[in-house]
């Protein structure tokens, strides 16, 4: 006859107390998913520097206009696509935010910086080395 050894399940269940109540791998977002798709049709334009924005140009409409796609998995996984050209990223290599009342996805490159807001209200893209952001809105009336 043979005999039941509980040690595997004693382990299991150790490793389960260890994670806690949480088991999302991903941001702070309790693991939630997203794929949302969003298209932006004005712009502004703004020199940049270390404390941010300055010298913007008015309002203009974009055209053609940007479309995005954002899909976040429930593991933290991200897809950002920017009129079809996509990038990837694991967890721990973008950061997420609360601003202007929303949740923004934050993705940080060499000389690059791109937010993305979850509603879609705004997508932007900073160019540290041209000194440079680009402000893009669905929304005429939407302020920077």
């Amino acid at each position: 006859m043979k005999r039941f050894s509980a040690l595997p399940f004693l382990l299991i269940a150790l490793a389960l107390v260890a994670c806690g109540g949480d088991w999302s791998v991903g941001p702070n977002d309790g693991g939630a998913s997203i794929n949302r798709s969003y298209r932006y049709y004005y712009g502004v334009d703004c020199r940049y520097d270390s404390f941010g924005s300055y010298d913007c140009t008015d309002y203009y409409s974009l055209s053609p206009s940007v479309g995005a796609r954002l899909q976040v998995t429930r593991d933290g996984y991200v897809t950002l696509c920017v009129d079809g050209e996509c990038s990837y990223y694991d967890p721990g290599e973008y950061d997420v935010g609360y601003d202007h009342g929303d949740r923004y996805y934050d993705f940080v490159g060499d000389d690059v910086r791109m937010t993305v807001y979850e509603d879609g209200s705004e997508l932007v893209y900073i160019d540290s080395y041209e000194r440079m952001a680009y402000y893009y809105y669905r929304d005429y009336d939407y302020y920077y």
